[in-house]
């Protein structure tokens, strides 16, 4: 039997490092993290292929893109997407797509097609599965990924040493198998298996209100209101959000408050009231849905680690579903790789939920405070919309300003510094505090600082300091312990240029100091 990148027999073990429940954007996430650091994985997926008739997720945003730029697959998405940045960077609130626009959001979502010093990519527009599809192609072209396709897992059992993993095969002829992982990632979503086998349980609340999903085909559909990635429609008899799923004639739509019979039945009458004028379409699919703000009350039970919809399930609003599930996977991919390849002792996983659970329930809580303000709860009033609805489409507080202050692997003290800021939202203002996203810049010759940056720490200084002897005790400290350290001047016009910060591979600081001598090396990788 062939499956994926290999060959597997039903019935035979196989053993791999870390094995991924789930090849959905958050376990190619973690596939691809892992593959960068050079270490091998199984991802076992049950779809053979991805439906494009469920597009679900439709923004990634400028962090996911930064992090597909680090795998080199930022211009391989953006080539992919059907919807150029260049085409539409707006959200806009209309009464229909034939009547009046009430307002616009520009650069919504952090897209943009001018430079940005706040990040080295801008947002893209794309549906998930298209996300989908050039991960999966990554992971196919990877020596170090084994994508096992129309395969599920249906069980797990732990031990001291390692986890064994039963495998369905796809079929009854088949059968099952069983791997054996030092370790699982579990990204098999709301509805798969390692939540339960690790006795985790989601927390939290669903709203009571249905929502409706369609996507169909209609030809020639266009509006005289001019390009938008989304059109909030306010004046329909059942008002919602529908948009362009490529330049030619596929589009989606969001109904909040129809049942799934109704909508399914009156498909027809609900396109005719978001265009304003009875159109000639084709309905492809449709996607009834729940809105629900949901956390597993743990994340990580010995070997094996919940990340994305298998920790968490937050509405669309936002659009920070899936971008937060590829945060998940960074954050534990590149500490099992750390562990594996023997730099940094096993207690360092124990600082995946500390640093991802404050991230999730901030992001989950953000995704359900928009639900008070859907399309058919809004007046046709540009300053009320400007006012409710700005946090959702300018976001950066949220998508670039989480910080990971308080971490164990985090100099102490980190979450009291002043120029951290309270949270916001909306706003994303850069700063060198231990636990923060390194605050990002462009080099004089066009390149962006990340680029720079090693693929595991990096200490970061002031240029000319490279043969500073607290430099090179601090190399020489990292090399004695195996930890790839890369040393890296700063641009002169960086506005942090001045202090010494160590960099963890997932680009946050680990570690500021005005010397480096000041700098723990240890305490960033050992929570002990």
């Amino acid at each position: 039997m062939t499956a994926g990148n290999g060959a597997r027999t039903a019935g035979t073990a196989g053993r791999t490092p870390v094995l991924i429940a789930g090849g959905g954007p958050a376990g190619l996430a973690a596939a691809a993290e892992l593959a960068h650091r050079g270490l091998d994985c199984v991802v076992i997926e049950p779809r053979r292929q991805v439906s494009h008739r469920r597009p679900r997720a439709k923004t990634t945003s400028v962090r996911t893109m930064e992090h597909l730029r680090r795998w080199g697959l930022a211009d391989e998405l953006r080539a992919a997407a059907p919807l150029p940045v260049a085409w539409s960077q707006r959200v806009m609130f209309c009464q229909s797509l034939s009547g009046k626009c009430v307002t616009t959001f520009d650069g919504a979502f952090g897209l943009t097609t001018e430079r940005d010093d706040r990040f080295a990519e801008a947002g893209q527009q794309a549906p998930q599965p298209v996300v989908e599809e050039v991960l999966r192609a990554h992971a196919a072209r990877s020596a170090h990924v084994d994508l096992r396709l129309g395969q599920t897992v249906t069980g797990l059992a732990q031990d001291d040493d390692g986890v064994t993993v039963t495998v369905s095969a796809g079929n009854a002829a088949d059968g099952s198998y069983q791997v054996r992982a030092e370790y699982v990632i579990g990204a098999d979503g709301a509805a798969g298996v390692t939540r339960d086998q690790i006795g985790a349980r989601y927390v939290g609340r669903s709203d009571p209100r249905p929502n409706f999903n369609m996507v169909f085909r209609a030809p020639g559909l266009d509006t005289d209101l001019g390009p938008a990635v989304q059109y909030w429609v306010l004046d329909a008899p059942d008002p919602g959000v529908i948009g362009r799923l490529d330049l030619s004639d596929l589009w989606w739509a969001i109904l909040p408050g129809i049942e799934p019979d109704y909508g399914s039945a009156h498909a027809a009458e609900l396109i005719t009231g978001l265009v304003g004028r009875p159109v000639e379409h084709e309905l492809l699919a449709s996607d009834p849905w729940t809105a629900r703000m949901l956390v597993a009350d743990k994340f990580a039970a010995g070997r094996v680690f919940l990340v994305g919809e298998s920790a968490h399930v937050n509405p669309p609003w936002g659009g920070h579903g899936f971008n937060t599930s590829v945060g998940d996977s960074i954050n534990i991919a590149w500490k099992l790789a750390a562990v594996l390849q023997g730099w940094a002792p096993e207690r360092l996983l124990s600082s995946y939920e500390p640093e991802r659970r404050g991230v999730v329930e901030q992001t989950v809580a953000s995704a359900g405070s928009h639900l008070r303000n859907l399309a058919g709860d809004l007046a046709q009033d540009e300053e009320t919309i400007q006012r409710l609805k700005s946090p959702e489409f300018f976001s950066l507080g949220l998508v670039l300003g989480y910080t990971y202050a308080g971490s164990p692997i985090v100099a102490p003290g980190a979450d009291a510094d002043a120029d951290a800021g309270p949270p916001d939202v909306t706003s994303y203002v850069p700063t060198s505090a231990p636990g923060a996203r390194l605050p990002h810049w462009w080099r004089p010759d066009g390149s962006s600082l990340y680029d720079h940056l090693g693929p595991g720490f990096t200490l970061l200084c002031p240029e000319g300091s490279a043969g500073d002897p607290g430099v090179a005790a601090l190399a020489a400290h990292a090399a004695s312990r195996r930890l790839p350290l890369a040393v890296v001047a700063a641009p002169a016009s960086y506005p942090w240029a001045q202090e010494f910060l160590l960099v963890r591979p997932d680009q946050h600081i680990a570690w500021r100091a005005a010397d480096p001598a000041g700098i723990d090396l240890d305490a960033a990788v050992d929570p002990a």
